[in-house]
């Protein structure tokens, strides 16, 4: 600590003698005394509580003013002068100290205003194009960039293991910010404590392992059914947008696998396949989500943010909705007669339960819903929606996947719907144009971040050293578009890039690094539901492709749906518009 100190005093000695020498000769002492406090106090508790920050910048320059009544005839002069001193030597000091050969990611290549502030980050996050922008950045400036004062991004496979891996590092502060100020305890996704994260994930491990999750297979295969109905009504509308009715579907499914539903697999806590989102559930979560994409940015200014109208109401209002949920769900308890997410996160199938407190309880049904709903609807909803993007501009493909599924079901008869998972499992080409999709739009485009651990100095990835304070994002948009792991055009949409037959062919050079593929993240804090999400994407893509005939809507230009995907954390998706009839015999 002697030493940052020693090092932040420097540079607010040569900060405020610069600004002295525009607003005031004299008092020198006075100012890099308080200069130097300030600096120091703003760089110790810049994560800190905004509280104190705000007393900080508040307090310390009132000494100076204090002094400086005796020096001027009006008062206002003196406050504006000590104040305005104070401001711009502390605005000066900062930008010193983070573009000086002192600053420990000093040798680290990035824009000049992502190293002096995190104002950056929420400009990009307001295009919507964080995603493009990252992968820019590393064809810019190579594989480990500075994207923030105290921020790190990595586009390295040899970095992901020691990142994300079992002896890897924590999360990091942006989790801090993506929690409303409201709430009082942290969902599991965020939480930052390694031990404490690990022990409440085991129920989600449990009720997500491969036994429990087949156990979810009727309930989804209703919802299945349900989209297939509505699209033969629906599909000749000429507003038919597919992107919405997959939205509506994952809310749908999520919805009873963490509120099962009464019977049979109907009724849930949503229905926005058969009412429609009447009640403006879908904006409110993709609102909720934006406030907290600008959040995570400056996690001490999440309450000042919150408290603006408007920002946090529709996460607040969100919030609640889940809470209402997540008590008449506790209130069922063991009345259950189907298992669902909630059996185990409330532990009911214990011979001696012992379930959590409701606030956590709350906190995991909210990100259950979140995650079914945004995330994992992510790996699922647009996911999907890019899978039917991809598949409709080049229908050579859907004619390939479809002789698939019907080689595998034996549709000569007409009666075998394509619901055998472990027949989809082993189907290679479905396989491959679902992993080209999450490639190329992976559910989280650039959030996996993580930081050292508190107390350890810092860590060692590779030959770099991430000292403690700073923040390493992984980002899976631009790693995943890598042509070291991805290649020939690793831009392009190309299902055959996973396929064997293609890698064994001497006339092509292929070359497709799984351990760069990070879709659901890896390690101990990877994505619980990706199982889930697995099943529901191949279950979907094989019915629809095998009982339906799709078009784009002639005229539609379809560069628009990838310009139109915005990353908010998640993406948020466009309109895919489509025309649906029944499949010609």
């Amino acid at each position: 600590m002697s030493a940052v100190l020693f090092r932040d005093a420097m540079l607010s000695v040569v900060a405020c003698g610069l600004v002295l020498q525009v607003l005031h000769r004299s008092n020198s002492e006075l100012y890099l005394c308080e200069a130097q406090t300030t600096h120091f106090l703003f760089n110790r508790f810049e994560k800190g509580s905004l509280k104190l920050l705000v007393r900080i910048s508040l307090l310390l320059p009132s000494a100076p003013a204090i002094f400086l009544l005796s020096h001027y005839s009006s008062s206002l002069r003196a406050v504006f002068t000590a104040y305005g001193a104070s401001y711009a030597t502390l605005a000066l000091s900062v930008i010193c100290y983070r573009l000086s050969p002192l600053h420990p990611l000093a040798n680290h290549p990035g824009p000049l205003w992502a190293k002096l502030s995190k104002t950056w980050s929420i400009y990009q996050t307001f295009s919507g194009k964080n995603h493009v922008t990252f992968l820019n950045l590393h064809r810019r400036y190579g594989p480990i960039v500075r994207t923030g004062p105290n921020e790190l991004s990595i586009c390295d496979v040899a970095a992901i293991q020691p990142i994300f891996g079992t002896d890897g590092m924590p999360k990091g502060p942006m989790w801090d910010g993506r929690r409303s100020p409201k709430s009082t305890t942290y969902a599991l996704i965020a939480v930052r404590n390694t031990a404490i994260h690990l022990r409440r994930r085991k129920a989600w491990n449990k009720a997500f392992n491969a036994v429990h999750v087949k156990s979810y297979e009727p309930m989804l295969r209703g919802r299945v059914d349900q989209l297939l109905n509505a699209l033969k009504i629906h599909g000749k509308s000429e507003n038919l947008d597919l992107a919405e009715w997959f939205s509506f579907f994952s809310y749908d499914f999520m919805g009873d696998m963490a509120q099962v539903p009464s019977a049979p697999y109907f009724g849930g806590a949503f229905d926005l396949m058969r009412d429609g989102d009447v009640n403006g559930l879908w904006n409110m979560l993709e609102g909720g989500i934006r406030v907290q994409a600008y959040t995570q940015h400056v996690p001490w200014a999440s309450p000042l943010l919150y408290s603006f109208p408007g920002m946090g109401r529709r996460a607040d209002k969100f919030i609640k909705f889940v809470v209402q949920l997540a008590k008449t769900r506790a209130e069922r308890g063991k009345a259950m007669t189907i298992t669902d997410l909630s059996s185990h996160l409330l532990d009911e199938g214990s011979p001696s339960p012992k379930p959590p407190s409701f606030t956590e309880y709350t906190s995991d049904a909210f990100l259950a819903v979140l995650a079914g709903s945004d995330t994992t609807a992510s790996a699922c909803a647009t996911v999907l929606s890019c899978i039917f993007f991809y598949i409709l501009s080049d229908h050579n493909i859907f004619d390939r996947l479809r002789k698939e599924i019907d080689d595998a079901f034996s549709l000569s008869d007409g009666t075998t719907p394509a619901d055998d998972t472990s027949k989809l499992i082993a189907l290679p080409l479905l396989n491959a144009i679902i992993n080209e999709a999450l490639r190329l739009q992976p559910p989280v485009p650039t959030g996996l971040q993580r930081a050292p651990e508190a107390g350890t100095r810092g860590k060692l990835i590779g030959s770099v050293f991430v000292p403690e304070g700073t923040s390493v994002f992984v980002a899976p948009y631009a790693i995943h578009r890598d042509p070291r792991y991805f290649s020939p055009d690793p831009d392009r949409f190309w299902p055959e890039r996973w396929l064997e037959e293609t890698h064994c062919d001497p006339s092509i050079s292929v070359h497709t690094d799984r351990a760069a593929f990070l879709p659901y993240s890896i390690g101990p804090m990877n994505c619980a539901g990706k199982l889930v999400a697995q099943l529901e994407l191949r279950l979907v893509v094989a019915t629809l492709v095998q009982q339906l005939d799709f078009a784009l809507q002639p005229g539609w230009d379809h560069t628009r749906w990838e310009q139109g995907l915005e990353d908010y954390f998640v993406f948020k998706k466009g309109i895919l518009p489509v025309i649906v009839t029944p499949r010609a015999s």
